[in-house]
């Protein structure tokens, strides 16, 4: 699709030398968020997830990512699918439960069952039909030191971040999750997050790791918090935090009653500041405009 006028402004404010004026339809227009979906969103790598959400074989979980619902399943041999959450019959979702155990994906709306590498099982179809076509549309999976990378762009791109992700991952438990829902452009809930690292560790990151455009995570000794950006509309982006601890064991896990520094930080954010800047321009161009 062609990129909007206001997103072509902003390669005409690049080549100058002035301060960056973002037009307001860069935060709200539909069509902005289109192009965007189109051209970011589905970048390589995202992180769906730690591995021991799918502790078990036959189990799945349902994942928001790049402004797509996926379901990651783990099948009876201990390999995981990442799936499109569509039935291939209507285009209606498979799975509605977070998360759970499952022999096979059954779409409540017509009943059309899928075993858990998303094949088609039933209903029958005569045998002049290719099964092999039958089945939900599947996205490439890598599985680094306890963390699920999934590529929504179907390419199995290059795994460049496999590297950053510390090997004591592997061995944590997620102490706490959590899924929180802003009526922000994601652009701005982007740099709220990136600047606000104080609401996730207490005190400075040892390091923060950015996997693709909308998933990144902050290490602090053998504690690391990982963050997922999910779009939903241009004026609506939730984000979904995980705790990873390797110093905790599983039962040591569970709600806590204190203070939420996180909801606490949304509230008294200021969306008035100046923050869309030449430095977020210069990154934000390129992948709107890379094949325009």
């Amino acid at each position: 699709m062609e990129l909007p006028a206001s997103v072509l402004a902003l390669g005409e404010q690049l080549r100058g030398a002035g301060e960056i004026v973002p037009d307001p339809a860069l935060f709200s227009d539909s069509h902005v968020f289109d192009a965007e979906r189109e051209r970011i969103f589905l970048l390589p790598w995202t992180v769906a997830d730690h591995t021991t959400r799918l502790a078990e074989d036959g189990r799945y979980f349902r994942c928001d990512a790049g402004a797509r619902s996926l379901v990651l399943t783990r099948d009876d041999g201990g390999q995981i699918h990442a799936l499109r959450n569509v039935c291939i019959h209507a285009g209606y979702p498979v799975c509605d439960a977070e998360e759970g155990p499952a022999e096979r994906l059954v779409c409540l709306y017509h009943g059309w069952e899928y075993a858990l590498d998303g094949e088609l099982l039933e209903p029958a179809f005569a045998g002049r039909v290719d099964r092999s076509r039958l089945r939900m549309a599947r996205y490439p999976v890598s599985v680094r030191n306890g963390l699920i990378f999934v590529d929504l762009s179907g390419k199995e791109a290059a795994e460049e971040y496999a590297d950053a992700v510390p090997p004591w991952l592997a061995d944590a438990v997620v102490v706490r999750r959590a899924r929180y829902n802003t009526t922000w452009n994601w652009k701005f809930l982007r740099h709220f997050l990136q600047s606000s690292p104080h609401l996730f560790v207490d005190g400075a990151p040892d390091s923060r790791v950015e996997f693709g455009p909308l998933s990144s995570m902050l290490v602090q000794g053998r504690r690391a918090v990982l963050i997922r950006i999910i779009p939903r509309f241009s004026e609506q982006t939730d984000f979904q935090v995980a705790v990873m601890d390797a110093e905790k064991t599983a039962e040591e896990t569970g709600a806590s009653e204190e203070p939420d520094p996180i909801a606490d930080g949304l509230r008294q954010a200021d969306t008035s500041a100046i923050w869309f800047d030449r430095r977020f321009v210069d990154w934000y161009w390129p992948l709107m405009s890379a094949d325009a």
